[in-house]
């Protein structure tokens, strides 16, 4: 009898290293399981989203916009998972969540480097998180290099004068209305397939950009049915801090040309 031969699918997927990976601090805290698999599959979905946007920014650098359509759409789908697993640590109730929560100190999703990628990518740069030491040697090392390379508006950009439009980089005033005047000339007009690509392009980096932010604004929720006023585990001033963060936009440019149609 021949033996089967292939891929097995728990060695493929390492199922029981995966498995092997949940260790809670405390001991018959039931909830902290739950907060434990919540935030590694959050882990895991922003290494999937990194992957993604650097898919669509490669392609966008590269003058392909129809290329950067795909992994545009599949991160978009990606954030809005990252949205609903909040409704599921909601489930946790405050005194659930008191159980455990002190031995947790100084941890905090605050220094998660994946999601601080995410905003290095997108245009968020706080050169403090570089030095920040409570960021593992390799996150900091991988937010420098990120410090130096396109965010996903500079790949838009060039994708955009590879197809005939002034949009030049640069952070003055005049580079900034001249990309402004190409970006409302293209939303303007496109209808020409490689222009009709590039305004998908932008609208889903949009999408992008407001699935962060209704991210951030339902966490400040789910943070404040938890903790209430209480300062963070990582030092913030909890609620207060997740509120401030809100407004951030990734493309404020994108944004503003609404305003010029």
């Amino acid at each position: 009898m021949a033996l089967v031969t292939g891929t097995d699918y728990s060695k493929y997927l390492r199922i029981h290293d995966l498995l092997d990976l949940q260790h809670p601090l405390t001991e018959g805290a039931h909830d902290e399981m739950l907060f434990v698999v919540i935030h590694q599959i959050y882990e895991l979905w922003f290494k999937l989203l990194l992957h993604e946007l650097d898919q669509a920014s490669a392609e966008l650098l590269a003058g392909r916009p129809q290329g950067a359509v795909p992994p545009l759409t599949r991160a978009n789908r990606i954030d809005e998972l990252l949205i609903a697993q909040l409704r599921v640590l909601e489930t946790m109730t405050p005194d659930g969540f008191m159980t455990f929560r002190d031995p947790l100190k100084p941890a905090s999703g605050l220094q998660s480097g994946q999601f601080r990628a995410i905003e290095y990518l997108g245009g968020i740069r706080d050169a403090q998180h570089i030095e920040n030491l409570e960021l593992s040697e390799q996150d900091r090392a991988e937010l420098a290099r990120r410090r130096d390379a396109p965010t996903l508006f500079d790949s838009l950009c060039e994708a955009m004068r590879a197809a005939g439009f002034d949009a030049p980089g640069g952070d003055d005033e005049p580079a900034k209305q001249r990309r402004m005047d190409a970006l409302a000339s293209l939303y303007r007009d496109h209808a020409e397939p490689l222009r009709a690509a590039l305004h998908q392009a932008c609208e889903l980096l949009i999408d992008h950009d407001e699935a962060i932010a209704r991210w951030r604004f339902q966490h400040t929720f789910m943070a404040a049915r938890e903790i209430g006023a209480r300062p963070g585990t990582g030092g913030t001033p909890g609620v207060a801090y997740l509120r401030s963060t809100i407004d951030r936009r990734f493309f404020p440019e994108l944004w503003e040309v609404r305003n010029r149609l």
